[in-house]
C-alpha cells in the first residue's frame, strides 16, 4: 500500500503471504507484489484483439491466458519424457474445464521462448502480442509461468508465478460469481 514496513515483516511477507519481493524505484529498495492480483482493467478489447479473439469476446467468453517468462530454475525441471503423458493428460484437464465454465483457452504466450521446446507436442505457445501481457500483467520475471483470466467486461483474476491448473478454474468461478 505504498508504506515502510521492516525487512522482519517484509520476509515474513515473502515467506508466508501471498506476496513476491520485487525491486523497488531506489536500488535499495524493495517492493511486495501480490500474488492473486484481480480487478478491472479498461478495454479488454485491446487484450482480446492482440490474441485474435474478436469472435471470442462477441460470444462473451473469458479468456484464459498462461505466461511464461523464459527458462528460470522453476520451470526448467519437471518433465521429461517418462511424464509427457502427464502433462498431456493435465492440460486436456484444464482444456476441458475451461470451456465448462464458458470460457476460452488456455492461450499460451511467452515473453522468452527458452526452454519451451520441452513442450513441443503438448501445447503450443507464441509470444506475447507486443509485450502486451507483460506491461500489464506480468511486469517482473514471476518463477514458472503465471496466468491470467480476463472477462469481456475487463474484470480480471490473475496469480503470479507457480500455481496448480485448478486455481485456473477456481479463477473463472469468481469471475462467472462477479458478473
Amino acid at each position: 500500500m505504498g508504506g515502510i514496513i521492516t525487512r522482519e515483516s517484509y520476509e515474513e511477507q515473502i515467506l508466508n503471504g501471498p506476496y513476491f519481493g520485487v525491486p523497488g524505484l531506489d536500488e535499495n529498495d524493495q517492493v511486495l507484489i501480490h500474488r492473486m492480483p484481480f480487478g478491472q482493467i479498461d478495454n479488454p478489447e485491446v487484450f482480446y484483439k492482440a490474441l485474435g479473439l474478436s469472435e471470442v469476446l462477441k460470444e462473451g467468453k473469458p479468456i484464459v491466458v498462461i505466461f511464461y517468462p523464459g527458462k528460470d530454475e522453476c520451470n526448467s525441471t519437471g518433465l521429461t519424457e517418462g511424464n509427457t503423458k502427464f502433462y498431456q493428460k493435465d492440460q486436456e484437464w484444464l482444456a476441458k474445464n475451461i470451456a465448462k465454465k464458458g470460457g476460452y483457452g488456455p492461450l499460451y504466450i511467452y515473453k522468452n521462448p527458452s526452454g519451451l521446446e520441452k513442450y513441443s507436442g503438448i501445447m503450443t505457445w507464441a509470444p506475447d502480442p507486443e509485450g502486451l501481457f507483460e506491461q500489464r500483467f506480468f511486469k517482473f520475471p514471476y518463477p514458472c509461468r503465471s496466468f491470467v483470466v480476463i472477462d469481456p467486461s475487463g474484470n480480471y483474476r490473475a496469480i503470479l508465478g507457480e500455481f496448480p491448473n485448478s486455481q485456473i478454474v477456481d479463477a473463472l468461478k469468481k469471475l462467472e460469481k462477479s458478473r
